[in-house]
């Protein structure tokens, strides 16, 4: 088992006078060198939702699943990952409300959910459902080519419906 620790980085921008307070950009870096945005103080609710758009095929769905999982779990870019659930998010957990704004503080953080090696990722074209698997199964519905809906009771992620990205894909 690899444990990596983690340490915040705080740079602040030098004050150029009274007035002008200074910035904080704060990182969370793990051993391996990923990092992922603290974005809490900086923004008290996603800076940029997705807009669903009806041309978005199944293959740029796939791509996105994709890219959702890995910003999700892998990365810890929440930036990314709300850049992909759209304002009219269904969360089906008991515990919390509907809309991204009521996950926000969750995720806003830079903490990723698992790694690459410890988690698994599926997108099911036929049902338009993609999986994450960490040390939980998450599921969720995409409508349009953005996160619509979330599920993680008793969820399993699918051994024989993965859609397979070009092998190109670097997202």
């Amino acid at each position: 088992m690899r444990l990596l620790a983690f340490f915040s980085i705080v740079v602040l921008a030098p004050i150029s006078g009274l007035a002008a307070p200074a910035t904080e950009v704060s990182r969370t870096w793990n051993t391996l060198g990923e990092r992922g945005d603290n974005l809490c103080n900086q923004y008290k609710s996603p800076p940029q939702l997705c807009t669903p758009d009806p041309t978005v095929t199944v293959a740029q769905t796939a791509e996105r699943a994709y890219k959702f999982y890995k910003a999700f779990v892998v990365d810890g870019d929440a930036k990314t990952m709300f850049s992909l659930i759209d304002n009219s998010y269904i969360q089906h957990h008991a515990g919390y409300s509907n809309g991204p704004q009521a996950i926000w503080t969750l995720f806003c953080n830079g903490k990723p959910a698992g790694t690459a090696a410890n988690s698994a990722w599926c997108f099911d074209a036929s049902t338009n459902m993609s999986y994450a698997r960490y040390s939980t199964v998450d599921r969720w519905r995409w409508v349009d080519g953005c996160v619509h809906e979330h599920w993680d009771s008793n969820e399993k992620i699918p051994t024989d419906k993965c859609y397979k990205l070009n092998s190109t894909i670097t997202a």
